[in-house]
């Protein structure tokens, strides 16, 4: 077959989804012919990384009027010029389904789907927002809000109708938002594809305690509010944890990355602190594998998640893991979860000081990310699929 993603984001990018898109890619390439358009960003125009051939077009979304602008010229070049039998978008919100969602018919090869959950299908209110409008220097912010309330208020009312012109549309678990939207909207096309992880997590038995030594929490996400690492370092300051540390991994600095930085400065001023904290921005994959084999604990305090891979790895490493109560965290056996600061707080003390906790927990999510997060498993479940396709 030849294959084609149009994907957010790809190698050397290390964010979820593009970890996701890599794995499968490259599972495919190994028996196909497979393509990937992405997201310039700062990565180069054209290169070939294990067998796949990667092109990049920019994009962004406007902040004023909400749609995606960009080279959608070039983007729908590359698909004529490949002529794929399987044209694979990446993601709802992505510029690959928000340019071609319209004229899928018009374009060669099957169209599937990867959602990764969805972030606009809260509910909307345009009229909430005109009311808040007030004659004042920010006027201009008021109208942009209400614009923006309009524009995902009739995305979301779209979407069972583009998404009922793809082939086949694959959702991360049942139960997800947007997979029961689509139930009742009556969509038919669609499957389950949960995310999977490195094997190399696998390696790594977190539940074969080491009593010796110190205990190791650890969050990997970018840094942003929606990941929330604020509650974090505020819950395991308050814990006051000796013989342990704190570790926080990102992909990009900016100005939520020096706010952490500030944050951790003020707690180890503190002459009682008695734990460790190390945050680390965009460092290379291998020194992120390294240091997650010395960690015991997985910590996401996230606001929302579809299927989070962080909390994948974690599971098939066979750490405790600590969440909030967004994506799947509640479907893996094992997880502990919390809804404040001070719920996590009492969770950090209690695995410190509970090894056989830590033991059983991290035991029960490596044993279930055996059965559902290996990767060769999901690509040729998808490679299965398209052949049917086809």
């Amino acid at each position: 077959m030849k294959i084609m993603f149009l994907a957010i984001s790809y190698w050397p990018s290390q964010d979820g989804v593009s970890q996701v898109t890599q794995y499968l890619a490259e599972g495919l390439a190994e028996k196909h012919e497979v393509r990937v358009v992405a997201s310039l960003s700062s990565f180069n125009r054209g290169e070939t990384h294990k067998n796949v051939r990667i092109d990049r077009v920019r994009a962004r979304r406007n902040r004023y009027f909400c749609y995606l602008q960009g080279e959608k010229t070039l983007a729908k070049k590359y698909i004529l010029e490949y002529q794929p039998d399987v044209l694979v978008v990446v993601s709802v919100q992505s510029w690959g389904y928000d340019w071609f969602k319209k004229e899928l018919d018009r374009l060669p090869g099957k169209k599937v789907l990867l959602t990764h959950g969805a972030s606009c299908l809260k509910e909307y209110n345009v009229w909430n927002q005109v009311k808040k409008i007030r004659p004042r220097r920010q006027i201009l912010a008021d109208l942009v809000r209400v614009g923006n309330e309009r524009y995902w208020k009739k995305y979301k009312e779209k979407l069972p109708a583009d998404m009922a012109r793809f082939d086949l549309v694959a959702y991360l678990f049942r139960g997800e938002k947007l997979y029961n939207y689509m139930q009742q909207a009556g969509l038919k096309n669609g499957m389950i594809l949960e995310n999977a992880v490195e094997n190399a997590f696998f390696e790594r038995k977190a539940f074969e305690i080491d009593d010796n030594k110190e205990v190791v929490f650890i969050n990997v996400s970018n840094y942003e509010k929606r990941k929330d690492q604020s509650k974090l370092l505020h819950a395991y300051a308050a814990a006051d944890l000796p013989h342990s540390r704190l570790v926080l991994i990102g992909s990009e600095e900016n100005e939520y990355y020096h706010g952490l930085l500030g944050m951790k400065q003020k707690i180890e001023s503190k002459a009682d602190f008695q734990g460790k904290i190390d945050i680390w921005v965009s460092i290379p994959r291998s020194r992120v594998l390294e240091i997650y084999g010395q960690a015991d604990v997985y910590v996401s305090a996230s606001s929302w998640e579809a299927m989070s891979i962080s909390i994948c790895e974690a599971a098939a490493g066979g750490l405790l893991i600590l969440s909030t109560d967004v994506g799947h965290a509640a479907q893996i056996p094992g997880v502990q979860l919390f809804q404040t600061q001070e719920e996590l707080t009492r969770l950090m003390k209690q695995a410190c000081a509970d090894a056989d906790m830590r033991r059983e927990n991290g035991m029960r999510a490596n044993a279930y990310a055996e059965e559902n997060y290996r990767i060769q498993k999901k690509v040729d479940f998808l490679e299965e699929k398209m052949q049917a396709l086809l």
